[in-house]
């Protein structure tokens, strides 16, 4: 793993998010623009490819917003210049149009919380194989219904689309992972595990179905099998961040906090190199750690273990 310096305040990675007065309609309307362009990323990216294009959607939005915003202020300037004379004179610094990631940590913060279709985007693992879909015809409909079912929240209609199209063909392996998904929203976790699995012995590389059955044995607080679920996913999705930010969350509703952190640092210094949005979940949780072993009189194991990662820790 490369070896970097990261340095993380404590005190302002503890606070909730909030909109600077002065820039808040900025971050606002930037983000409304992002969100649609993060919406249109292919889900078959790997996460490194998600977090560019993401990159590449705030900046164009928030570049575009910056140039609006100058020419807006070139226009004023017109407009008041041609009520007050018949000559028009127009200072060349208001034509200098400055373009800069102003605000971007802002923006980025702010979409981890607000655009559904970010993270939708970002935790979908769609690489297709033999059996991600089906070749007939009646099976393929059924899916399609259910996923414009799912959508719409109607998930007992889901579920029954879903069946059916697996009644049409058992080895329809995102029709597996979707009936898991429906049965995890309807609260039934031991029916989501099976097709989960069911899933898994027709491709037993499928990311969805084994993040999904490490997420949902959370649920379930079968923190031993969901760790173990978390290994393997890592097995296969080697140098995966969310690998590890799993761990650590499992480990933390174990209550073992030196591992949680161990791992939540794994995962911060992976989403760092990857420039990652999701970086900002993680210093949160690491800041609810560092409160955990400071709380037990722990900090020197706080700070082994930063210094493992390299990771400078400031109090401000």
């Amino acid at each position: 793993m490369k070896s970097i310096i990261t340095i993380i305040t404590l005190l302002l990675i503890s606070n909730t998010t909030l909109l600077a007065q002065d820039n808040s309609e900025k971050i606002v309307d930037v983000a409304y623009d992002a969100c649609d362009c993060i919406g249109k990323i292919e889900t078959n990216l790997s996460k490194v490819q998600k977090s560019e294009e993401i990159k590449v959607c705030i900046t164009s939005a928030n570049m575009a917003w910056q140039i609006n915003k100058s020419m807006s202020t070139v226009s004023d300037t017109i407009n008041k210049s041609l009520t007050k004379t018949d000559t028009l004179t127009v200072a060349s610094d208001k034509l200098n149009i400055v373009i800069s990631d102003a605000d971007y940590q802002e923006i980025e913060t702010y979409l981890v919380d607000t655009c559904g279709d970010m993270e939708t985007i970002y935790f979908t693992e769609d690489e297709t194989l033999e059996n991600s879909y089906s070749n007939k015809e009646k099976a393929t409909e059924y899916y399609n219904k259910g996923l414009i079912a799912y959508d719409n929240q109607e998930f007992k209609k889901a579920l029954s689309f879903y069946k059916k199209a697996i009644k049409e063909d058992k080895n329809f392996a995102f029709a597996w992972d979707n009936l898991g998904r429906t049965y995890k929203e309807l609260g039934d976790y031991k029916e989501s595990i099976k097709c989960y699995k069911k899933s898994l012995k027709i491709d037993p590389k499928g990311g969805m179905p084994l993040m999904n059955i490490a997420v949902t044995y959370g649920y379930l607080e079968q923190f031993d099998k969901a760790k173990k679920a978390y290994r393997q996913y890592g097995k296969v999705f080697k140098n995966d961040p969310e690998t590890y930010y799993g761990l650590g969350r499992i480990y933390a509703l174990d209550n073992d906090f030196e591992n949680a952190l161990d791992n939540m640092m794994q995962a911060y210094v992976l989403y760092i190199e990857m420039q990652s949005p999701y970086k900002n979940d993680a210093e949160k949780f690491i800041a609810i750690l560092y409160q955990e072993l400071e709380n037990q009189g722990k900090q020197d194991v706080f700070n082994t273990i930063a210094k493992k990662y390299n990771i400078q820790i400031t109090d401000n």
